[in-house]
C-alpha cells in the first residue's frame, strides 16, 4: 500500500509543543532567483515573517499556491513573506514555471544548502513557518487551513501571538553516523521511499531513475559490495522504510537520515544520488542510472 500524504501528516504532526526556535541563532542564507544571497537576519526581528517551504513536484504545494498568493496580497504589507523552494529534484526553470502559472508576486528563494529547512525542523512539503516580530517561531504546519489563517490575521494586527502551535520534538530521533571504511569500496545511495511512485505522474523519468538506482544497489549487495542507503526524512517514517524494503527486496542497510544532516553535508540536491567511496574518499557521484554501474573493476 502506498504511503500517502494524509497518513504521514497524522503520524508526524502534533501541535502541542511550546518549544521556541529563534531564526537568528545562526546565519541562515537563501538564494534569490537572480542567484544573489539573502540573509534571513535582515528581516527577522523587525516584523512578522511567513516562510513557506515547497517543491515544484509537490502536489499539495500546487493546490495551496492560490491560498499562498492570496495571503501575500492580504498581509504582504504587515508580514514579510518568502516562498522557499527546497531545491530537491528541482531547478530554476521549474520554479519560474510555477511562478508564472500561479502569478506569484511574493519573493521566491531557494534553500540550496538545506540549512534553513533543517533549522526550522522541516519534515515535508508544504511546510509553513510563522515568526512573530521578535523573531520567535510561533507556528509550524503543513495545511493551508483555518489555524494558519487565524495566526496570520493575529500577526498582522499586533505582530505577536500568545499561543504557539509547533511540531512536537518529543519523538525527534537522532541520525545514525555514516561509517566509511578507510580501505576498500563502499556505495552509499541517497534516495527517498516515495520517489518511485509519488513522482510517477509529475516526473516519470525521475521515478524510473529511483527504481533503477535501487535495483543497482541490490546488484551491488549480491556482488558483495559494501552498500547501504540513506533515506531523506521528507514524508517518511519507519513504516514507509519497511514497506520500501519489502517492495524492492532490499537486503542492504537502509536508514532514515533524521535531520537530513548527511544530505546537507554531502550536498545532495537530487534523489537518487550514489556516492562511491574508495579508501575513505569519494571517487564518484552518480545521479543517472540509465546504464548499470560496475564497481567490480574499480581501480
Amino acid at each position: 500500500m502506498k504511503f500517502n500524504y494524509t497518513t504521514l501528516l497524522l503520524l508526524v504532526l502534533c501541535f502541542i509543543s511550546s518549544h521556541n526556535v529563534l531564526a537568528n541563532e545562526e546565519d541562515l542564507v537563501l538564494k534569490d532567483q537572480q542567484g544573489e544571497l539573502f540573509e534571513l537576519s535582515k528581516i527577522v526581528g523587525n516584523k512578522p515573517v511567513y516562510l513557506k517551504f515547497w517543491a515544484t513536484w509537490c502536489k499539495p504545494c500546487m493546490q495551496q499556491m492560490p491560498h499562498f498568493q492570496h495571503a501575500y496580497e492580504q498581509y504582504g504589507d504587515t508580514i514579510d513573506t518568502i516562498a522557499i523552494n527546497i531545491d530537491l529534484n528541482d531547478g530554476p526553470a521549474a520554479v519560474a514555471a510555477v511562478k508564472n502559472r500561479f502569478n506569484l508576486t511574493m519573493p521566491i528563494m531557494t534553500d540550496d544548502t538545506g540549512k534553513v529547512a533543517q533549522h526550522y525542523q522541516f519534515i515535508g512539503t508544504p511546510f509553513h513557518v510563522l515568526l512573530d516580530k521578535t523573531g520567535k517561531v510561533i507556528f509550524q504546519g503543513h495545511e493551508a487551513d483555518k489555524a494558519l489563517d487565524n495566526t496570520l490575521r493575529l500577526l498582522s494586527h499586533d505582530g505577536v501571538v500568545e499561543k504557539t502551535r509547533l511540531l512536537d520534538e518529543a519523538n525527534k530521533q537522532a541520525a545514525i553516523a555514516l561509517n566509511i571504511p578507510e580501505q576498500g569500496l563502499k556505495a552509499v545511495l541517497f534516495t527517498a521511499t516515495w520517489c518511485d511512485w509519488y513522482l510517477a505522474d509529475t516526473r516519470p523519468k525521475m521515478a524510473k531513475n529511483c527504481v533503477a538506482a535501487q535495483q543497482q544497489m541490490n546488484t551491488f549487495a549480491k556482488q558483495g559490495v559494501d552498500s547501504e542507503a540513506r533515506i531523506s526524512q521528507l514524508w517518511t517514517d519507519q513504516a514507509a522504510v519497511t514497506e520500501y524494503k519489502a517492495k524492492f527486496n532490499v537486503s542492504h542497510p537502509l536508514t532514515i537520515d533524521y535531520g537530513n544532516d548527511l544530505f546537507i553535508n554531502n550536498k545532495i540536491s537530487k534523489v537518487p544520488t550514489l556516492l562511491v567511496y574508495k579508501d575513505g574518499k569519494i571517487i564518484n557521484r552518480i545521479t543517472d542510472f540509465t546504464n548499470s554501474v560496475n564497481l567490480q573493476n574499480t581501480p
